[in-house]
């Protein structure tokens, strides 16, 4: 008890001089604020004075400058889009987090997380956080920080693609920031709006919105803010398929993250605008905003921007010819992207190193900067030098009397340890071997789900001028392709059955044999009424028990003789292309399976003409997050791409759609099965 006493008492005087030399909180209000008035002109910069506020504050006895700071480096690591930085900062901090906190902390905190999970995806997470912020901000009546709040949730509700639900919170800030007669949040709000009816394709009113925005930003001059504006109507004109105004804003956009000195804004606008003029076939002016953005490379160091580039290069050099330098920067891209995935390892070790060095920098800072007086340092010196001795000398006696039980316990926990490491091995060896046993089942059920899906040989023994685009999500797919004969009908389906991998798997495999069975066995020869058939077949088998299972899918019979062709679909549309025109054709929107429409499936006739291309597909491709925000493709991008391809031969399309899901997902996981289908009717 003495010792223990003595030891604390030499802590707290220890603590008390140490506070007195580092803690200088009027350079820690001046480095977070510059930190914040940074962050929309120099991100490296802003990061840095961020990180050297969080070291300093951790020296300070008052919590909140340490709060503050936190916050402070979370904005930066944001900016920095280190979503994974964000939260390795932060959750502990919540964690830990008295009862007794201030409301306000606990609100930012939750705010500043929920904006690194959303960041990387992780929706569930971050609108847990956010609507715990909303709920904090509410109890202290934080008008501003509440719109700001619901911004954020109607945010992440439109990442969700729940537009109603968005829709829903952005009214409520909007209604809340023009109440604050709030110029700043009203911009946001507006700005918000804008890419939410952007994403629900609403392209009329995301003008409208960002346009309102606009009007208000143009107002407050706020620069960065504005550029984004100008850059998101840019977006905006280039899906209304008005690439002139598309042009003019772009290049307000450009001259007003000149104006704020924002190169990652300047890099991104300049690789939008020469990709506009790609398209446009102005391919002199294309490189010029090529060749800007890599001269502002070297000042942001920003990999995304450089991929961007190469990509649009890539595009640039294969439109005009130069088949060579294309295939230079399209290598060069595949290289870049191996270097930035393989050097996340080694993301943890370097920021550390980074906190090291920074911290290392400011001791010397504040040394530099501080004017203590000479008796004092001298006095706490002597003060730390006799306490060090004193508790030197006590732990010595002490180690002295423990050793010998201390190297009894340490054998007796090595012996422990060696026993349990041999017991891991063991449950490894063990786990190994059964997960060897289980992918192997599984890629035995793939030979047997593969041996029935739609023939090759069937298809070309008709004349069938098609391909089939095939990406099961895990190693056995939920989509499939079937098809059969039936004297002069030809049957093809592509469908797409509840649930993927080996669940999936089961459900294909069942509808495959129902509609076998109606063609084969039951003799139904029309599409609709085969459907009806399975659904009727599906319900008395697996719906008893009120399970919804079965499948979306598109079945045509093709008359070998007459070349007619009728077809049944279930929540999904059969696309025609037709003289670079797409159209979707009728379908009825329920599935085949339980559900809460049991009307009879139509048989649906389909006029086609030499030259057409009929188009099948389940929602794996256009549902595929991915590209530079991580986003989904969606239906519009895919019809643009079908009809862009119809120039094509088939088996090149098949190879330019397989390209291009592989670059839009990148890194991130496929999300479900993919199955497309392209017929060129003869």
């Amino acid at each position: 008890m003495k010792f223990r006493l003595f030891l604390s008492v030499i802590l707290v005087i220890h603590t008390v001089l140490g506070f007195s030399q580092k803690c200088d909180t009027i350079l820690l209000k001046k480095i977070t604020l510059e930190s914040h008035e940074q962050l929309s002109k120099d991100i490296h910069k802003s990061y840095k004075l961020a990180l050297q506020a969080y070291t300093i504050s951790k020296e300070c006895p008052d919590t909140k400058y340490y709060f503050e700071s936190v916050l402070c480096l979370s904005n930066a690591y944001y900016q920095k889009d280190l979503g994974d930085s964000v939260i390795k900062l932060i959750l502990p901090i919540l964690e830990k987090l008295p009862a007794n906190a201030p409301i306000y902390y606990k609100a930012a905190l939750n705010h500043k997380i929920s904006s690194g999970y959303v960041m990387l995806m992780e929706l569930e997470q971050g609108l847990r956080h956010s609507l715990e912020a909303l709920k904090n901000y509410e109890l202290i009546k934080d008008s501003a920080n509440i719109s700001n709040a619901l911004v954020n949730v109607a945010n992440i509700y439109q990442q969700k693609s729940n537009f109603k639900q968005s829709d829903k919170y952005l009214r409520q800030a909007q209604k809340i920031a023009s109440k604050l007669k709030s110029k700043r949040a009203l911009g946001n709000v507006y700005n918000t709006m804008g890419i939410l009816y952007a994403e629900d394709e609403r392209l009329d009113s995301a003008e409208k919105f960002f346009l309102l925005s606009t009007e208000i930003r143009e107002l407050m001059q706020d620069y960065t803010a504005l550029a984004w504006n100008y850059n998101n109507l840019g977006g905006i004109y280039v899906l209304l398929k008005k690439p002139k105004q598309a042009i003019v804003f772009l290049e307000k956009a450009l001259a007003k993250f000149e104006q704020s000195e924002n190169f990652d804004g300047q890099t991104s606008v300049a690789n939008n605008l020469g990709e506009l003029y790609i398209n446009d076939g102005n391919y002199k002016k294309a490189l010029e905003y090529f060749s800007y953005s890599r001269k502002l490379y070297s000042k942001t160091n920003n990999p995304d921007n450089l991929e961007n580039l190469y990509a649009n290069l890539s595009v640039y050099y294969d439109r005009t010819g130069d088949i060579k330098t294309a295939f230079r920067y399209s290598d060069s891209l595949i290289h870049l992207k191996d270097s930035l995935y393989g050097s996340k390892l080694d993301n943890s070790i370097a920021e550390m190193q980074t906190l090291y060095d920074v911290e290392k920098k400011d001791l010397q800072l504040l040394a530099n900067q501080k004017e203590i007086e000479k008796e004092k340092a001298q006095r706490n010196f002597i003060i730390s030098a006799l306490l060090f001795f004193v508790l030197l000398f006590i732990i010595s006696i002490w180690a002295f009397n423990q050793k010998r039980k201390t190297s009894r316990l340490l054998e007796t926990k090595n012996n422990q340890l060696e026993h349990a490491n041999q017991e891991i091995l063991h449950q490894k060896e063990q786990l190994s071997e059964k997960q060897k046993e289980i992918v192997d089942s599984i890629n035995y059920a793939k030979k047997i789900q593969t041996a029935l899906l739609a023939s090759e040989e069937l298809l070309l023994e008709n004349a069938m001028d098609h391909f089939v685009l095939f990406k099961p999500k895990d190693i056995v797919s939920g989509d499939f392709t079937w098809a059969t004969k039936n004297n002069h009908l030809l049957y093809l389906a592509c469908c797409d059955s509840t649930g993927h991998g080996v669940p999936g798997a089961f459900m294909s495999l069942l509808n495959i044999g129902f509609l076998s069975e109606a063609v084969k066995e039951r003799h139904i020869l029309e599409p609709g009424e085969i459907f009806n058939y399975v659904r009727d077949r599906l319900i008395e088998t697996i719906g008893k028990d009120e399970q919804q299972d079965g499948f979306d899918g598109i079945l045509l019979c093709i008359n070998t003789i007459t070349n007619t062709i009728t077809y049944a679909a279930a929540n999904n549309a059969p696309m025609v292309i037709r003289d670079n025109e797409v159209i979707l054709l009728n379908f009825n929107k329920m599935p085949v399976g339980k559900g809460i429409k049991t009307d009879s499936f139509e048989t649906y006739s389909l006029t086609a003409i030499k030259n057409d291309h009929l188009y099948l597909f389940t929602d794996g491709y256009p549902d595929q997050f991915g590209g530079p925000k991580g986003k989904k493709f969606k239906y519009k991008q895919l019809e643009e791409l079908l009809k862009q391809n119809t120039t094509l031969d088939l088996h090149t399309q098949k190879e330019q759609l397989h390209e291009r899901f592989e670059s839009w997902k990148g890194p991130l996981e496929q999300v479900d099965d993919v199955c497309i289908v392209g017929i060129r009717i003869k």
